[in-house]
């Protein structure tokens, strides 16, 4: 296994175009509550910090600042497997309060997928499977993808919606 190994993996990934729907979902909607469990909620968090930096209301659930969830939010699920018993709450909770839900997953065949709006799909596998896709031990792939996909959003929010990049320099966190 090397770098290039990696990034072959990764350029091999299922939804590689950011559709037009999506960027008008996430500026329609009035806040954005994100959530992962593990390493796919911290490629999450790294989301959620850059559509803040565009100016979205974004809270990543658990935190102790997260509000209640309402019927114009919308909540995004990363789970390679879609079946976390926690995230499945998280997503009736929102589905029975009327929010959008968009799912970051490996595959169709999972329960969140049946409870959401909208659904990507991303290279990878769940840390328990035995699937040959990657070389790349448990979820790394997925995680990795989690990543990179959320920087591609942002880049084509930005060029959709005229967003510089100093705008986002003005709302990056000046205590640090």
């Amino acid at each position: 296994m090397n770098w290039d190994s990696i990034l072959y993996e990764l350029k091999n990934n299922s939804d590689k175009d950011i559709s037009n729907d999506l960027l008008v979902m996430v500026k329609e909607s009035d806040r954005i509550f994100l959530t992962g469990s593990g390493r796919s909620g911290l490629a999450l968090k790294a989301f959620a910090m850059r559509l803040a930096q565009l100016g979205k209301n974004a809270f990543f659930v658990g935190e102790t600042i997260t509000p209640a969830i309402e019927d114009k939010d919308l909540l995004i699920i990363a789970s390679s497997s879609g079946e976390t018993s926690q995230l499945i709450k998280y997503a009736d909770i929102a589905k029975n309060i009327g929010a959008k839900i968009w799912l970051w997953s490996t595959n169709e065949s999972n329960v969140i997928y049946r409870k959401s709006d909208y659904v990507t799909l991303l290279a990878g596998k769940s840390k328990f499977s035995t699937s040959g896709i990657t070389q790349q031990p448990m979820g790394s792939l997925f995680e990795q993808s989690v990543w990179l996909y959320g920087d591609l959003f942002v880049v084509n929010y930005m060029n959709e919606f005229n967003i510089s990049e100093s705008f986002l320099k003005s709302r990056h966190a000046n205590l640090e």
